[in-house]
């Protein structure tokens, strides 16, 4: 009879075991499910976001300049139109810079719109 109950002890503890593996198992599934699914509504909310903010951009560089980004000009931001001094992307916060060059001795740039100075870096072979 001891035989029995140390046997069935031993069969119920292993089934026990087994249960709450299969169990931990489940439960990452679904975390893994679910953290799947939200990821892939996030990267679909993202790609809605970068789209309108696209837009918005092609929006507000339609103004009839024939823009040339990257091409800079003395001390003039490299993601500004050299032309008409709007940036390539908007920028945060509550300025949509236009930049101009400034009439200072060093080379920069400056928002005609809320007087923020842009100046390269010079690098000390610059200097000499």
């Amino acid at each position: 009879m001891k035989q029995f109950f140390f046997q069935a002890a031993l069969i119920v503890g292993a089934a026990a075991i087994v249960g709450y593996v299969l169990w931990k198992a489940g439960a990452a599934m679904f975390i893994y499910l679910r953290d799947r699914r939200d990821s892939r509504i996030a990267a679909e909310e993202a790609q809605r976001l970068r789209r309108e903010r696209e837009a918005a951009d092609r929006e507000r560089l339609a103004n009839g300049c024939d823009h040339r980004f990257g091409e800079t000009l003395g001390g003039f931001p490299p993601f500004a139109c050299r032309r008409c001094g709007l940036e390539q992307t908007a920028p945060a916060g509550p300025c949509d810079h236009v930049w101009r060059l400034d009439t200072e001795s060093a080379p920069g740039a400056l928002c005609e719109k809320c007087g923020k100075r842009y100046k390269p870096i010079v690098s000390e072979q610059s200097k000499l």
